[in-house]
This record gives C-alpha cells, structure tokens and sequence, in this order.
C-alpha cells in the first residue's frame, strides 16, 4: 500500500527547484495560492511520488504522516543535465500520531530523506508523468529537551523550566513502573485537531 505526497507539497517542490518546464495551451491554471502576499501559480503537475506505508525509520517505527512541516535543504539541491532531474535532503517532522480521542506518548522525531526529482518535460494536468519523484529515509534524529528528556506528542499537562529557556509545556505520563516527566513538543493543544 502507498501513498501520495501532499499536492502542498508537490507545489512548494515545482517553485524551489525549477521554473515552469512547459506552457499549457489552456491559459487557465490549475490553482493560485497566495501565501504572505506572494502569489503562486499551479499550472501542471510537476511530479509525484509514494512512499511505502509500512517504511520505517531507524528506530523501527513506522514513518506514518510527514506533513506537518516539511523543509528543503537548499544547500543540498543538486541539478544533474545527464538525467535532467534535481536531487538533495528534505528534512520532515512527522505528525504526532492518532489524536480524535486523545494523544499517544511517540517522542518526537525529524526525519531525514534523500530525494530525486526527474523532470519530464512533456507532462500536462490531462497525461501526468509516471512517478518521479523520488525518497527515501536516511536518518531519524530523536528529539529531546535541554535536559535529555524525550518530547512527545503528549497533551501538555503542566509546565517545566530551565536555565535560559521560557516556561515549556510538560506531559506528564505513567510509565511501567513510575511517573516520569516528559516535555511536549506541541504547546498548542489545537493544532492538530
């Protein structure tokens, strides 16, 4: 089972990496988004990819959704002329996990994917190219606070302090055999809702 990557993100993609490859016939685009009051246009489908639902990070959990943010290493973006496609490093923050009917104690995490975008330069909204975009995990890098402890997307329960920091928000959970502070990652209990 796959699936697809946001249409957000696909769009972010085709204005970071290339300027429109072809002009459509029909003047009218797909959609016009506006965001900070610079306007972007969508006029074709620039490229698609999926990714395996069962793919797994380096700690052995599922990747599950990674549209909560997600960044382009600028720095990373190579363009290749032999195989006319771009590839670098996006960086994503997963969603917090399952949270109708309350939130699940994951601790945090920012995925690290490789990607390969191959350009194909006839593609339109009416015949899309196959997949070609391409990505895959190559680190997990578990978050934590200044003191160690792992974040989660836990709704805060209480606050915390430390040395040179503002108030942060703390879960506390029970695990097996104690009760143990855990800092929250999400100070917004409305954000995924």
């Amino acid at each position: 089972m796959h699936f697809a990557i946001p249409l957000s993100f696909l769009v972010s993609i085709t204005y970071v990496l290339a300027s429109p490859l072809t002009s459509r016939a029909d003047s009218t685009p797909v959609n016009t988004t506006t965001c900070n009051g610079k306007t972007y246009i969508y006029s074709s489908l620039a490229g698609y990819g999926k990714l395996p639902s069962n793919a797994r990070d380096k700690y052995g959990d599922t990747i599950g959704g990674i549209g909560s943010a997600i960044a382009i290493d600028r720095s990373s973006v190579k363009f290749s002329k032999a195989s006319n496609s771009y590839s670098g490093i996006i960086y994503g923050l997963p969603d917090r996990g399952w949270n109708t009917q309350g939130t699940q104690n994951t601790q945090s995490r920012i995925h690290k994917f490789g990607f390969t975008f191959s350009v194909v330069e006839n593609a339109t909204v009416d015949q899309p190219a196959s997949p070609n975009f391409n990505f895959s995990i190559i680190d997990t890098v578990l978050l934590t606070g200044p003191d160690g402890t792992p974040l989660t997307g836990l709704d805060p329960t209480d606050t915390i302090t430390f040395p040179g920091f503002p108030s942060l928000p703390l879960a506390r959970c029970k695990t097996v055999s104690s009760l143990s502070p855990t800092l929250t990652s999400n100070s917004n209990p409305n954000r995924h809702r």
